[in-house]
C-alpha cells in the first residue's frame, strides 16, 4: 500500500510538472494585443495583472485613470472592486473559524441579538452562500423610496432586515444574492474579533499578504492613485458619482498587483490553510444538497464556476459605479488573471482571452458544437413557426423571444444576445452555446409553454400576448397599495391606456402585461408584479419580485365606501 501511494504521488508530481513545462511562455506584446482597444490616450481604460505559477509575471495599465487631468492608468492605479470584496469577508470568517472563535454552522442568532425576532435558524455558512433567505437590503432600500444620496444608517438597515422576519423562507431553501447577509457578517466579524471589520481585514489579510495598495473607503475620503469611474454618453464620457453606503463597509479600492497577491493566497495559502481554501472554493448548498458544478454555479461569497473549453474557471465579476472588474482563477493550472477598468462597461471577456494565451495547449480546441455535429431532426419552417412567440420566465421574471431567422429557430434574450436552436425531436432543441442547454415546447398547451434545462436546473416559461384581453380593464388594478415590510405606499393609476405605478420619491414606472394578472415594469426593481384576487375576483394586492428580493406583499387599500358596505 505504501508503494502504491508513493507511485501515485510520483505520478501526480510528474503530471503537475508536465503541465508547467507545457504551459506557454507569453510575451508582453501578446498580452498588449488582447487589451489594444483600451490602449488609447483619450479614453478610460483598463489594468491587467497575471499570476502564473505563484509569481506575478505581468502588470500593466492602458488608457486614462482621469480624463480631466490626463492621468494614465498604471499597475499602481486603484479601482473600486465592489462585490469582489465579499471574498475578504468570507476569508475573515474562515480565519476566525480556524482559530476556534466561531463555527460557520452556528446559528447567527447566537451571536447577533438584533436578529432574535427571526423564527427560523440562519447559519453563518448560509449567509456566505446567499441562502439565508434575506432580501437584498440595497434593493429593499430603493423600493422603500430611499435615494442613493440619502443618509441611510445601520439601525435603519437592521429595521428593514427585521421587517422580513415573518416572510423570510426557511433558510437554505432559496439562493438569493443579498447585501443584507454580508452587513450582518461584517458586524459579526467585528463582534468576535473585538476590532472593527475594516481593521480586522486590513491587519489579518491585507498586511500579511503585502497588499499595501488595498484600502477601505467608508466615508468618501481622498484616495491616492484612484481611477475615476466613467459612463459612456453619446460620443464621450461622463463622470460617475459613487454613492457611499453607510451600512456595508466593504468598499475596497485596490490594484491588480494586490489582487494577484490575493489570488496567490488562494492557490498556496500563507495566512490560511488548504482546508480553508477548500471551504472557500466549495459549491453552495441549497435544500441540503451541494449544487452541481455547471456554468454560473455559485460558490462561497459569490464567485462562480465556468467550464472554459474544458478548464475549470472560477471567477468573480463586478460592474458598478463606472468601474468594472473581474478576477479569474484556474486552480488546476496555477493561473490567475485580474482586470480592472473605469469605462463603466463589462470587460471580463478580455481577461478570459488573456488567460487562454497561457493554457491554450490544455484547452478544448472546439469553440462550440456546430449544428453539423448534432444528430438533428429536420423540421419545416411551418413546424418551427408553431414555437414562435414571446415567453415569460416565471422564475427569473424576464422575457424571452423565440423567432425564426433564415430557417433557424433562435432564442433571444434581447438585441444582440441570441442563440440558435437545433431540432432534436419534433418539439425539443439543443441550444448552440458553451453550456449544455436544451429547450422543449408544448405548443398544444393554452397558453403554449417552453421549458429550458441548463445542467440540472429547469426553467418554465409561458407564452404571452402584449395585448392580452385580461388586461383590457386596467382600472381594476388601480388604487393605493401598502407594503408593511417596506413601510411605504405605492399608487397605481392609468394614463393614456397604460398602467403606471408611482411613489412620491421615485419616477413613475410603466407596467406591461405578461401572463394572467402579472405585469413587468420598464425600470429596474419592478421585474414582476403578480396580483392576487379574492373569491369574488376583486384585486386584493400584489407580490413584488425582482433581482435580490422576492414576495414583498403590497396590500390594496379598501376605499372607505367599500369598508362601510362590508360592515352592513
Amino acid at each position: 500500500m505504501k508503494n502504491l501511494f508513493t507511485a501515485f504521488l510520483l505520478f501526480a508530481l510528474t503530471t503537475t510538472f508536465s503541465q508547467e513545462e507545457q504551459k506557454r511562455q507569453i510575451s508582453p506584446a501578446q498580452i498588449d494585443a488582447v487589451f489594444s482597444q483600451w490602449d488609447t490616450p483619450d479614453r478610460p481604460g483598463i489594468a491587467v495583472g497575471v499570476l502564473n505559477d505563484g509569481e506575478i509575471v505581468y502588470t500593466k495599465g492602458y488608457g486614462l485613470a482621469n480624463l480631466e487631468h490626463k492621468i494614465p492608468i498604471s499597475a499602481e492605479t486603484r479601482f473600486h472592486i465592489g462585490d469582489i470584496a465579499k471574498e475578504f469577508t468570507v476569508y475573515a470568517l474562515l480565519l476566525l473559524e480556524q482559530r476556534g472563535q466561531l463555527s460557520l454552522k452556528d446559528d447567527i442568532r447566537m451571536h447577533m441579538p438584533k436578529l432574535k425576532s427571526f423564527p427560523n435558524s440562519i447559519s453563518i455558512e448560509q449567509l456566505t452562500h446567499h441562502t439565508g433567505g434575506l432580501n437584498n437590503e440595497e434593493v429593499f432600500k430603493a423600493l422603500a423610496g430611499w435615494r442613493a444620496e440619502d443618509v441611510f444608517t445601520k439601525e435603519q438597515a437592521y429595521t428593514m432586515i427585521q421587517n422580513q422576519a415573518k416572510s423570510v423562507p426557511n433558510s437554505g431553501s432559496v439562493q438569493r444574492f443579498s447585501d443584507a447577509g454580508f452587513l450582518i457578517l461584517e458586524d459579526l466579524i467585528a463582534k468576535i474579533s473585538k476590532m472593527s471589520y475594516t481593521d480586522f481585514v486590513t491587519k489579518e489579510i491585507f498586511e500579511p499578504l503585502g497588499m499595501k495598495n488595498s484600502i477601505y473607503d467608508t466615508q468618501g475620503a481622498v484616495i491616492a492613485n484612484k481611477a475615476q469611474g466613467y459612463f459612456a454618453q453619446n460620443d464621450g464620457f461622463i463622470s460617475s458619482n459613487m454613492s457611499y453606503s453607510h451600512t456595508l463597509l466593504s468598499d475596497v479600492y485596490t490594484t491588480v498587483g494586490d489582487m494577484c497577491l490575493w489570488s496567490k493566497e488562494l492557490g498556496n495559502p500563507k495566512i490560511g490553510t488548504k482546508q480553508m481554501v477548500e471551504k472557500f472554493d466549495g459549491l453552495s448548498v441549497v435544500d441540503g444538497r451541494t449544487l452541481e458544478e455547471v456554468n454560473t454555479s455559485l460558490y462561497t461569497g459569490g464567485h462562480r464556476y465556468w467550464n472554459f473549453r474544458g478548464a475549470k474557471k472560477l471567477y468573480h465579476v463586478e460592474v458598478a459605479g463606472g468601474y468594472a472588474s473581474k478576477l479569474i482563477r484556474y486552480p488546476d493550472y496555477d493561473l490567475a488573471v485580474v482586470i480592472m477598468g473605469n469605462d463603466g462597461a463589462y470587460n471580463g471577456y478580455a481577461g478570459t482571452g488573456a488567460s487562454a494565451l497561457y493554457i491554450e495547449d490544455f484547452l478544448d480546441s472546439s469553440s462550440g458544437e456546430a449544428p453539423a455535429n448534432i444528430n438533428s431532426k429536420k423540421l419545416s419552417k411551418k413546424q418551427l413557426a408553431n414555437f414562435e412567440g414571446d415567453y415569460w420566465d416565471v422564475t427569473n421574471h424576464s422575457t424571452r423571444k423565440i423567432h425564426i431567422v433564415n430557417d433557424t429557430l433562435r432564442y433571444s434574450r434581447g438585441p444582440g444576445n441570441e442563440s440558435a436552436l437545433v431540432p432534436l425531436t419534433k418539439n425539443s432543441f439543443k441550444m448552440i452555446s458553451p453550456a449544455e442547454v436544451t429547450v422543449s415546447f408544448d405548443a398544444k398547451a393554452i397558453p403554449k409553454n417552453m421549458n429550458v434545462t441548463v445542467g440540472g436546473d429547469n426553467f418554465h416559461l409561458i407564452a404571452f400576448e402584449a395585448n392580452a384581453s385580461w388586461a383590457n380593464d386596467l382600472d381594476m388594478f388601480t388604487g393605493n397599495y401598502y407594503a408593511a415590510a417596506l413601510d411605504t405606499w405605492y399608487s397605481l393609476t392609468t394614463n393614456q391606456g397604460k398602467l403606471l405605478i408611482t411613489h412620491p420619491r421615485l419616477e413613475p414606472v410603466q407596467l406591461s402585461p405578461r401572463i394572467q394578472d402579472v405585469f413587468t415594469g420598464d425600470q429596474r426593481h419592478f421585474s414582476s408584479l403578480a396580483f392576487e384576487r379574492d373569491l369574488n375576483g376583486t384585486i386584493t394586492g400584489f407580490q413584488l419580485a425582482t433581482s435580490g428580493v422576492a414576495n414583498i406583499w403590497f396590500k390594496k387599500e379598501i376605499p372607505s365606501s367599500q369598508n362601510l358596505m362590508k360592515t352592513k
